[in-house]
């Protein structure tokens, strides 16, 4: 498997935003499962002065959508002598947002609800606890971020390590 790691980056406000969103490319006959085994959130800047605030970082599953406008980006190979490159498509910044699935099907797969001073790292125990996105052309995972006093001068920022097999 190789595996690769990438920028969560994205602007803050009242309705989630996407800081990452990674999905199956949609090349015929090379499409490779996408296995998330770790991400790490927070936030960057000044902390907003006059009250302290809440962030809700947030995994869903996506499908198919033609909505999703954003800053594509190209994963770094953990492994520095690999020559492949990654087959999944990945980009951040997200201006339009991704289609997210429905209860049950995927959305809020995790949520970590942190203080906008604060930080969360999520790594899977083993392989068995990795979040896998199957094989399956625009199927993918948004990391999402909200905050409920809007939009703010920090941004969310982190990192996603993920593998392809």
């Amino acid at each position: 498997m190789a595996n690769f790691g990438v920028q969560l980056l994205g602007s803050i406000g009242a309705a989630f935003r996407s800081a990452g969103v990674i999905y199956v490319a949609s090349t015929a006959g090379s499409n490779r499962r996408i296995n998330a085994y770790e991400m790490n959130v927070g936030q960057v800047a000044a902390a907003y002065a006059s009250t302290d605030t809440s962030m809700l970082w947030d995994v869903s599953r996506i499908g198919a959508s033609a909505t999703l406008a954003s800053t594509l980006v190209t994963p770094n190979p953990m492994d520095g002598t690999a020559t492949a490159a990654a087959l999944s498509t990945y980009s951040n910044n997200a201006t339009a947002e991704a289609v997210v699935t429905t209860q049950g099907n995927g959305l809020s797969l995790y949520s970590w609800p942190i203080n906008q001073r604060g930080f969360n790292r999520w790594r899977a125990l083993d392989d068995g606890d990795n979040i896998v996105v199957p094989s399956v052309t625009q199927n993918g995972l948004a990391i999402r971020m909200l905050c409920s006093l809007g939009a703010q001068a920090f941004s969310g920022i982190g990192t996603l390590a993920f593998g392809e097999a």
